[in-house]
């Protein structure tokens, strides 16, 4: 059964009994401790997604779900819990190879006491001082709830993952992969300066655009050294959830992301020159759940109406222009990325020693103004709260250049900031972004609007412009 859950302990406990549950598939669950977060206060689901609506100062909470096993709906199709002697040679292959500072070897893997075991260690192979190791699956996945159950080394200098792409491994250069929109999904990772109480998860869009979907990372009260931990996530056609221990950390859009197979991949490499000497990598099981379409209806709706409700208003009470930064169709210095789940537009960041002609800081599009008036500007974009306000640009509006600089809100992510007021004629409109601090600069969309009392918040609605 799925449980929402409002407050979140964690306590060590027994899984579940699960020995007659597909045991045809993958034979036996084991007994081992793992972490468990505890119940304190059920919920029914999320009954004020919309608050944003009615205040859009106040945030869209994550829905709370809490599941001893998989999410509700889901069925276990295949599994590995590595039981075998040695590696099953008909499900995975070894990750070989260079990466980092560690040339992957097939020696580092073996299979103990129904545990997968990755050795970490400080020796010279073909050129690199260090040597790790990893298996990618034969075949590969598309849908569905993935699981780990993983203890890490979270030794210095040593990258550990559970991951997934569309290579079966490095050397995989399929001719159709160039031009083909491609995504990676992190079910988590721990990076080689983070302690042995951190971890993080994310996906990474490839191509068309390149940039992190999200990156997010999580401060756990386990010491992830010494406890094996559950590490999934839940990837449909409609939204992405990652789950750490079976309580869901974070929703994300797909509906605009690239949907392809993808391998599994279980592994850690050295990322660092001066990495701890030796380690291991445990992984207890991997575990692959599909859900039926009529379950799948079901449950998506929940999800689906905690994604739309970013949105946001989608009209003021007078003429609006929607405007995507990222279809300026002259854009010079500035690309395409891909961040925190939309499609933006990115400024260059300057170089020692390399400068740029003003024109070629700008992005620029042309409009048409079908109805002349007082238009207000608002921009989305991206600022955080260390550092802030170092990302600045502005805007030009028919020649004129903005008061107000834009990139400097001071709040973590993308935000709404306001621009001043515009007399608009009728007829031609000449945009430009203007990349004044050439330091990490992110635009999502613009609004005009002649409604001087309404206030975006949220994604906002769809661009409703054609552009020159």
């Amino acid at each position: 059964m799925t449980n929402l859950v409002l407050d979140i302990v964690g306590a060590v406990r027994e899984p579940p009994n699960t020995q007659n549950i597909q045991k045809n598939i993958f034979g036996r669950f084991a007994n081992r401790p793992y972490i468990y977060p505890m119940k304190t206060n059920i919920l029914t689901l999320l009954t004020a997604l919309f608050l944003l609506w009615a205040c859009p100062a106040i945030a869209i909470a994550q829905i709370s779900e809490q599941n001893p096993e998989a999410p509700a709906g889901y069925k276990l199709v295949w599994a590995d819990e590595f039981d075998s002697p040695k590696l099953d040679a008909s499900k995975w292959k070894h990750r070989i190879g260079k990466s980092g500072t560690s040339y992957q070897r097939a020696e580092n893997v073996s299979i103990s006491d129904g545990k997968l075991v990755i050795d970490l260690k400080k020796e010279k192979h073909q050129d690199m001082e260090y040597t790790g190791g990893g298996i990618i699956s034969k075949f590969p996945v598309k849908y569905g709830y993935f699981e780990v159950g993983a203890r890490l080394d979270t030794g210095y200098g040593w990258h550990e993952s559970f991951w997934t792409t569309w290579m079966s491994g490095f050397d995989d250069k399929r001719p159709e992969f160039k031009n083909m929109p491609r995504l990676e999904i992190d079910c988590f990772e721990h990076y080689t300066r983070h302690d042995e109480h951190i971890f993080s998860y994310g996906a990474i869009q490839w191509y068309p655009e390149h940039g992190d979907v999200n990156r997010d990372f999580v401060t756990t009260t386990e010491d992830l050294s010494q406890t094996y931990n559950r590490f999934g996530f839940e990837f449909t056609p409609d939204y992405m959830n990652y789950y750490y221990n079976g309580r869901l950390l974070k929703t994300i859009n797909t509906r605009q992301l690239p949907q392809h197979e993808q391998y599994l991949w279980l592994t850690c490499i050295a990322n660092q020159p001066d990495a701890t000497p030796s380690g291991t990598v445990y992984f207890d099981y991997i575990r692959w759940y599909e859900i039926s379409k009529e379950d799948y209806d079901t449950r998506k709706a929940a999800f689906v109406e905690y994604l739309d409700a970013f949105k946001g208003p989608q009209a003021s009470s007078g003429t609006d222009l929607w405007i995507e930064a990222e279809d300026f169709p002259a854009v010079n210095t500035w690309t395409k990325k891909q961040d925190q789940n939309n499609i933006i537009l990115a400024g260059v960041t300057k170089e020692k020693d390399k400068f740029f002609h003003v024109n070629d800081l700008k992005a620029t599009t042309n409009l048409k103004l079908k109805e002349p008036g007082v238009y207000h500007l608002w921009v989305r974009s991206r600022d955080y709260s260390e550092s802030p306000a170092k990302r600045k640009f502005k805007m030009i509006i028919n020649g004129e250049l903005t008061e107000t600089d834009f990139g400097k809100h001071g709040k973590e992510g993308y935000e709404w900031e306001y621009g001043g007021s515009f007399d608009l004629p009728k007829g031609a409109l000449v945009l430009d972004l203007l990349n004044t601090s050439q330091y990490y600069v992110r635009v999502d969309k613009l609004l005009l609007t002649t409604d001087a009392d309404f206030k975006p918040s949220g994604i906002g609605a769809k661009t409703n412009v054609k552009h020159k």
